[in-house]
């Protein structure tokens, strides 16, 4: 067995063993939803692993077996390498042993339990491949259904439905919700999010028509049918909305609007929670937890954005600010064209910090940034296009020599210019 191969083998195991240990992020669980949605074959032994019993079962199994021997097959049956030789003149050890060694720890050992059919390219296709390229991030994100389903959009089928009658399809890139048939009475309201990792963006219609963006690393939840007085709605990362106008149950007439809220909590304090209020308007909320400021910049409408007893109110054009334990808000007036770049596809740098930018780097292509000893606060202006490797953009930001770049795998070294 190829190297690589391995490599991919140990991959995909130590993915699952997270997931089965609920200690696994937003780009891992895309990883390993991918290559479970990629083939039935994957699907079936992904299901195997997730029961408890049988693996226990196949485990205590392994207890008095020679690991050498299931350690080639184990590999095999992830990457798709037949036929492999025992090797008889390694120690019999004990599977518990193996469990502390194996990069893959546990859960590998399930995978030598399965028949190893199929032919070698059906899965290695099928194995997520190690990454050596940094190309840009692309349309991808997960769905947490009501029952805890989750779904890979961009393998998922056209159509999902969920509980209620409410029917969620894919068009044109997008997820659309249409909950026209939904029971209303006496029914529980299903509650989604929709879930961006690293190097992801992705566009949704909620139930009420309101079009909402996904930067990279975002997530947002909410009810699958909008009911009562309100439409609430909570997100994390930066996510740009386009409110559609809906009016309060049965007070059409006096086309009272129904208030679209957007909670923002603090990932440490559900206390510091910032709430923004609107009836029908288009604005973007920057609320990574490593920014230094919640930002809420209003395009077009009105918004009242709150927290606590604080509360400030935009205009378009505006931008409302405020850090972490704080209730004072700053008022500013942005470039917009910078602060909407990444909806529009690009990447806009006037007068930016590099650490702001590197921070946005390492969101879109999903990368690790480290920084050297000696790097000065060095502002850049200038853009270029999300759909360019990552190669190109470190270019033109060491173009006027104040800053170098050197890239190891997915980690990107800033280093001051000397």
């Amino acid at each position: 067995m190829n190297e690589s191969a391995i490599q991919n083998a140990l991959l995909i195991a130590g993915l699952i063993k997270k997931y089965r240990e609920d200690n696994i992020s937003e780009e891992e669980l895309y990883a390993l939803f991918q290559w479970r949605d990629s083939h039935s074959d994957n699907r079936a032994l992904f299901d195997k692993l997730m029961d408890s019993r049988e693996l226990e079962n196949d485990l205590e199994q392994m207890e008095e077996v020679a690991v050498a021997f299931y350690e080639e097959r184990i590999l095999s049956r992830i990457a798709g390498v037949q036929d492999m030789a025992v090797v008889p003149d390694r120690p019999v050890r004990t599977w518990r042993w193996l469990a502390a060694a194996a990069v893959a720890g546990l859960i590998l050992g399930a995978f030598f339990l399965l028949p190893l059919t199929g032919d070698k390219e059906q899965f290695q296709e099928t194995v997520a491949p190690v990454a050596d390229k940094i190309v840009p991030g692309s349309n991808k994100a997960i769905l947490t259904l009501t029952d805890g389903t989750q779904v890979v959009l961009d393998t998922a089928s056209e159509t999902i439905n969920e509980k209620g009658n409410i029917a969620i399809y894919r068009q044109n890139g997008k997820l659309v919700y249409d909950a026209s048939h939904f029971a209303s009475s006496g029914a529980v309201i299903p509650g989604n999010t929709i879930a961006t990792p690293r190097g992801g963006q992705y566009q949704v219609i909620l139930p009420d028509g309101t079009t909402v963006w996904l930067n990279a690393a975002s997530s947002i939840s909410f009810p699958a049918v909008f009911t009562g007085g309100e439409r609430r709605v909570s997100v994390t990362g930066e996510v740009y909305f386009e409110v559609a106008k809906q009016f309060l149950p049965g007070r059409e007439n006096t086309r009272q609007r129904m208030p679209f809220i957007v909670e923002v909590s603090s990932p440490d304090n559900e206390q510091d929670k910032v709430e923004v209020v609107v009836l029908g308007t288009h604005f973007n909320i920057n609320a990574y937890p490593d920014e230094d400021l919640v930002r809420t910049t209003l395009v077009e409408g009105a918004v009242s954005v709150n927290k606590g007893k604080a509360q400030v109110k935009i205009m378009p054009g505006e931008q409302a600010g405020i850090a972490a334990g704080s209730y004072i808000f700053s008022s500013s007036r942005p470039d917009l064209t910078e602060v909407l770049a990444w909806k529009n596809g690009v990447f806009k740098f006037s007068n930016t910090d590099i650490t702001s930018i590197m921070r946005q780097i390492s969101r879109w292509y999903d990368v690790d940034i480290r920084y050297e000893a000696g790097l000065s606060s060095t502002l850049f202006s200038g853009g270029i296009s999300r759909k360019d490797d990552v190669d190109k953009l470190l270019e033109i930001l060491a173009g006027d020599g104040r800053v170098k770049f050197s890239v190891n795998g997915r980690m990107i070294t800033v280093q001051p210019s000397r």
